[in-house]
């Protein structure tokens, strides 16, 4: 009986640190989610900011590292957008803001299922760990009875 429950407590612990992996690429999936939900809420903003400036007006236009440059708003008619493999379309505004739109909601439905994930590896991890730690004790108790 002692052997089987020795047999179980290592299957629980290599259990276990298979799904503190499956946790650590979860939370780092999650964050490259994350980033990417504020940029596109970024672009969002953005473009309809700018929707309602005139055409000419000044702006300050970020560059990085806390620089900006001055520069003159232009024709917004057109946007010119990512769409990955470093492939850029021009769109219409009204498209390009849609376009955003959606990608904005499919990450934040990927957002929500990573987040799910990450909730259903805990609670089994939580669990898994209760059991090792109750065969633990009664692996200690025997030998303790056994000396």
């Amino acid at each position: 009986m002692s052997q089987e429950k020795e047999r179980r407590l290592r299957q629980l612990i290599t259990e276990i640190q298979m799904m503190e992996g499956s946790v650590n690429a979860l939370q780092q999936r999650l964050q490259m989610i994350n980033a990417a939900v504020s940029e596109l809420n970024m672009a969002n903003s953005s473009l309809n900011d700018l929707k309602d400036i005139d055409r000419g007006s000044p702006l300050l236009v970020p560059v990085g590292g806390g620089v900006f440059m001055n520069a003159e708003l232009g024709d917004i008619k057109k946007v010119i957008v990512d769409v990955g493999a470093d492939v850029s379309i021009e769109m219409k505004y009204d498209r390009a803001v849609e376009d955003i739109g959606e990608r904005l909601s499919e990450m934040e439905d990927a957002q929500n299922s990573v987040r799910e994930q990450l909730t259903q590896i805990i609670a089994q991890m939580q669990s898994h760990q209760q059991m090792a730690e109750r065969l633990s004790r009664e692996l200690q108790v025997g030998l303790e009875g056994a000396i």
